[in-house]
């Protein structure tokens, strides 16, 4: 049998969408990848964040305790005599 040019044209068409169909779903694959690790790192950027944040308010709070009272007391205007 000899290919007409129909059918070579047909075989290039099935051979097209089946190709465009395979890109598609890599496509949609390494999206969806893309997507999950985004995800991530911004759940990795959260936990980063709140534990800076609480870092910083335990470093305020001891610097609050740690604080000499009678150093506070001078650091005020002398009362004038």
């Amino acid at each position: 049998m000899v290919a007409t040019p129909i059918d070579i044209a047909q075989a290039a068409t099935a051979t097209t969408a089946t190709l465009l169909k395979w890109q598609k779903s890599m496509e949609e694959r390494a999206t969806c990848q893309n997507m999950d690790q985004s995800r991530r790192a911004i759940q990795a950027s959260r936990e980063l964040l709140k534990r800076l944040r609480q870092h910083h308010r335990d470093d305020m709070a001891q610097s609050w305790e740690d604080a000499d009272p009678s150093s506070a007391a001078s650091a005020r205007r002398p009362e004038p005599m």
